[in-house]
């Protein structure tokens, strides 16, 4: 059994005595947040849906003239070619390129052709390095009867960045569909007796610690709109939940009520978290409005004990993991920001989201509407289940690679098709990275220690 899951079981018996808080808010922490959202199918397209895709595309890159034109799409994937992309032999125009490629590639709807004649996509123009580095694109579709151009001008540090931005800008004028390569994924790690907080690129590169707490802490969790996180802290000796600015580096205390503080979910507007509390005997669900600080409580049982909330894509729905058949279980609340319903909950949700698991825990919404979640038979998995009316319609689909591993908390990429995840084997656990549409996993962290608990922002340069 894994910790995660694990520490759920350990939770529930803790709460259920007075003196069960130690150890009930060190084990419903690690349930908190997990994140997976499966895509509706989009290997085949259709001319009109290229033409509209391709109609949104626009953004800046930095250093590159840069032509796309994109043609048929062959076997699933979009065959790319780059050879007509010049470089003016610097080291930072090398360094574009190379990200560039590897961020198609890891995005799933490429493959590098042989030649260019061999192409679907062609990526032609030039990128330059100077004093710095300028812009000026233009993005051609339907055999250059359409087009698009932008320009734009930034730092010699700014590489990566350029590059990530460029490969999402080529993957929605080609597909459709949004990017992940400028995206961030926090994680906690541990490298030593106590864990911090760490964040990298959609690629696992640019690891970097952003706590240093050096004491126990959970379930890190974007702020929608903000370059800032929730997450849980034993800072002081007792769970309290912060909120930390990465612009201003600095860390705000959000919840520090008596018991357990922890599962900080924020609303797609950014205005409300969903949070579990025990402040009141049982461990419940509570939503807070993040400018008055007003708490409302959503949940009310002594005897049954709540975890991991997610909100839905338009805040009207929050899916989250509760035990009342002793077995971890996912429901769904709705209208959670309506008058209270907690008399009338507990006669409202009588079955679980999902059937046939023994376990069902560390629900994410995705940006779609499909929930990925923890589920367990013989071990752990990854799941996604688009949430029906009818519980009976809701059939999960596994995921994740039945190889002797464990699978738990993950998190859905801003793409809608890929989902990060802790893998676990032989008591060492590190993230990777899935794809629900079948290509295989790739490891964000390669770095000695012990990385779990991933939460995969939105497109960050948009945040």
């Amino acid at each position: 059994m894994t910790e995660s899951c694990r520490l759920q079981q350990v939770m529930s018996a803790a709460w259920r005595r007075p003196s069960g808080f130690v150890a009930a808010e060190g084990a419903r922490s690690a349930l908190s947040k997990g994140i997976v959202r499966e895509t509706v199918s989009l290997i085949k397209f259709t001319t009109g849906l290229l033409i509209l895709a391709c109609c949104l595309f626009a953004g800046r890159v930095f250093g590159a003239d840069v032509t796309v034109v994109g043609q048929a799409n062959s076997g699933g994937k979009y065959s790319f070619s780059m050879d007509s992309l010049r470089l003016d032999g610097s080291a930072e125009s090398r360094e574009f390129a190379g990200i560039l490629r590897s961020d198609l590639l890891n995005s799933g709807w490429f493959k590098e052709a042989a030649s260019e004649g061999a192409s679907s996509v062609a990526l032609r123009g030039d990128v330059r390095s100077s004093s710095a580095f300028s812009a000026s694109v233009t993005v051609s579709w339907m055999a250059g009867m359409r087009s698009k151009s932008f320009a734009v001008t930034s730092s010699r540090s700014s590489v990566r960045d350029a590059a990530h931005k460029m490969s999402d800008q080529v993957t929605r004028a080609v597909t459709g569909r949004p990017g992940m390569a400028s995206s961030k994924i926090l994680f906690v790690g541990r490298t030593g007796i106590g864990t911090d907080i760490y964040m990298c690129d959609a690629d696992g590169r640019r690891m970097k610690r952003l706590t240093s707490d050096n004491k126990l802490c959970l379930s890190p969790v974007w702020i929608p709109g903000q370059n800032a996180f929730m997450y849980t802290s034993w800072l002081t000796g007792v769970s309290a939940v912060y909120k930390v600015n990465l612009d201003t580096e600095k860390r705000e205390l959000i919840a520090g009520y008596p018991g357990m503080n922890n599962g900080a979910a924020v609303s797609p507007d950014g205005r409300f978290m969903a949070i579990i509390l025990s402040r009141s005997g049982g461990v419940d669900m509570y939503v807070m409005d993040l400018a008055a600080k007003q708490l409302r409580r959503l949940t009310a049982s002594r005897r049954i004990n709540e975890s991991s909330p997610s909100w839905s894509p338009d805040g009207r729905r929050l899916v989250f993991v509760d035990d009342r058949s002793r077995a971890p279980q996912l429901y769904m609340y709705a209208n959670p920001l309506q008058s209270e319903a907690s008399l009338q909950f507990r006669q409202t949700l009588s079955s679980p989201l999902v059937g046939g698991l023994r376990e069902s825990v560390a629900p994410d919404f995705g940006p779609d509407g499909v929930i990925a979640f923890c589920g367990r038979t013989s071990r752990y998995g990854i799941y996604i289940v688009t949430p029906a009316s009818d519980s009976r319609a809701n059939i999960p689909r596994l995921i994740s690679p039945q190889d002797g591993a464990d699978y738990e908390d993950p998190s859905w990429a801003p793409d809608g098709r890929h989902i990060v995840c802790t893998r676990t084997e032989n008591y060492k656990r590190t993230l990777v990275v899935l794809d629900t549409m079948g290509d295989p996993l790739r490891t964000l962290v390669t770095a000695d220690g012990d990385w779990y608990l991933p939460s995969w922002s939105g497109n960050f340069q948009n945040n």
